[in-house]
């Protein structure tokens, strides 16, 4: 299928992690390999009002003015929409879920906390309940706590490691003392030298390759072996064991991590053949009976109340960190991934925090602040540790911001789940040719409030181009339809609102 771009024509989609690389337009000239995605749908949308989908990953590519797709007869194009809004709202109502239920309304309301950055590798209940004690007692509110990687002995194993936490029973209630909900990370993987693996490798609920060997695949943490999750024993399997963990350790639901494209082979042996990224989906599915949960791998999520946190970026102002917070973010709406929240503050990208690693104070905070009227945030290198006090009380500050909207973020979520509207948005998608295609260092929040933090180092103003009309920052009123520059303090995030008068 070969589809030529139109004269000042751009095109959104496909994939959350590649948003800082959009819009696709005459000049684009790239393949994008569908075994990459981490969130994403297949989905194109145009600001002329074109859209493209199938329910099926297919390979794409842009080159001299055209799309390519490999497709097999299932790839719709449709036109004659007008608009960005105008083709995403005939996909939504096409093919989007819209039942009114949305994620738990504490991921809008409180932080979350991870605590990956802090410990990684050592994960253990002493610095756990330590690192716990601290937010509460350094001011900031107790919220959703994930405990990370390594909780366990080996995956496939859910139960807490006793040489590293002596009495997690103890731990759990002390956390919920505090007055956090805690959620443990799971894969969907099983080490291969261990005695999961022994007692499942005679079953079929194991992913065998092509040759009916048992895969063992490759990924960022070591090698393992891969539950088949088109089958439904490995479902009842994983699920049993992960409710079993639920009731005897009194957790509240799991980050859901890996399931990634790239650990399926389209020739793999599985028990329903299929796609790579269907199993993905048959990861984002199983995990949705959990009223906790929160995934980084998602595909064809199409509104549905799962918590999707954007990958892992580094501790960088470029395109692998800050720069790809906000074009992030406004392309999860567009693939259906309304519930979404950015990387961790700060970056949650654990190599960037290896060797000689110094944090960058100001990125930091910038990096806070982009987050901050997100619907929501997660921290996890501890703030009052590695910041001095004036910018520690930066952090409080806007940490009292995000739950001063919490009700706007709920009320938002809420919209989304019933007209399938986006709460993050792109200014395209709110305002059409107005001249917003390329602008992609500023967001709406709903249709009323525009947001446009500092991601350059060393800026302290910055250039805002604002809609047609009224609007209001700070007490000050602007004209709209044109670009205005704004001061903008180390502690500051422009906010302007839309003015009805």
């Amino acid at each position: 299928m070969r589809i030529e771009i139109l004269e000042n024509e751009y095109w959104w989609g496909l994939f959350a992690d590649r948003g800082y690389e959009m819009p696709y337009g005459k000049e684009t000239n790239l393949e994008i390999p569908m075994e990459t995605c981490d969130q994403g749908a297949f989905i194109l949308l145009s600001n002329m009002g074109r859209y493209i989908y199938s329910e099926r990953a297919h390979q794409l590519s842009f080159e001299n003015g055209y799309i390519n797709i490999e497709e097999n007869g299932d790839v719709e194009l449709k036109d004659g929409f007008s608009s960005l809004r105008g083709a995403y709202k005939e996909i939504a109502e096409k093919y989007f879920l819209a039942d009114g239920n949305i994620p738990d309304e504490k991921f809008f309301t409180v932080p979350q906390y991870n605590t990956w950055i802090e410990l990684m590798y050592n994960q253990n209940q002493t610095d756990i309940l330590s690192y716990a004690n601290e937010i509460v007692n350094n001011g900031m509110p107790p919220g959703i706590l994930m405990i990370d990687e390594g909780w366990s002995n080996d995956y496939g194993i859910y139960d807490f490691s006793a040489e590293r936490f002596a009495d997690p029973y103890a731990m759990i209630d002390e956390l919920h003392n505090l007055g956090f909900t805690v959620m443990l990370w799971v894969v969907p993987l099983i080490s291969p030298d261990s005695n999961t693996f022994r007692e499942l490798r005679s079953t079929d609920i194991l992913l065998h390759d092509k040759d009916g060997k048992i895969a063992v695949r490759e990924w960022w943490n070591g090698y393992s072996a891969v539950l088949d999750l088109s089958n439904p024993k490995a479902v009842e399997w994983f699920t049993q064991k992960l409710d079993r963990c639920m009731e005897k350790y009194n957790v509240d639901g799991f980050k859901f991590d890996s399931a990634d494209a790239y650990l399926y082979k389209a020739d793999d042996k599985a028990y329903a053949p299929g796609e790579p990224l269907d199993m993905t989906t048959l990861y984002n599915e199983l995990g949705k009976k959990y009223k906790f949960n929160e995934f980084r791998a998602a595909w064809n999520v199409k509104g549905r109340p799962y918590v999707c946190r954007l990958q892992d970026k580094a501790h960088s102002w470029g395109n692998d960190g800050l720069g790809a917070i906000i074009p992030d973010t406004c392309i999860q709406g567009l693939v259906g991934s309304f519930f979404g929240c950015p990387d961790m503050i700060g970056g949650g990208a654990y190599g960037s925090f290896l060797g000689d690693f110094k944090l960058d104070r100001e990125l930091y905070l910038r990096w806070l602040q982009a987050s901050a009227l997100c619907p929501m945030m997660q921290f996890s290198i501890a703030p009052w540790r590695v910041l001095d006090k004036d910018d520690f009380e930066t952090v409080q500050k806007f940490i009292g911001l995000h739950q001063k909207y919490s009700d706007t973020f709920i009320a938002l979520a809420k919209e989304a789940a019933k007209t399938r509207e986006p709460i993050v948005r792109l200014m395209e998608y709110e305002f059409p040719n107005q001249g917003f295609e390329k602008v992609t260092d500023q967001f709406m929040l709903g249709k009323d409030i525009l947001v446009a933090p500092v991601v350059e180092k060393g800026e302290y103003s910055r250039c805002v181009k604002l809609p047609q009309g009224k609007w209001c920052c700070d007490g000050t009123v602007f004209e709209g339809g044109q670009t205005v520059n704004v001061d903008v303090a180390r502690d500051t995030l422009l906010v302007f609102k839309k003015s009805t008068e």
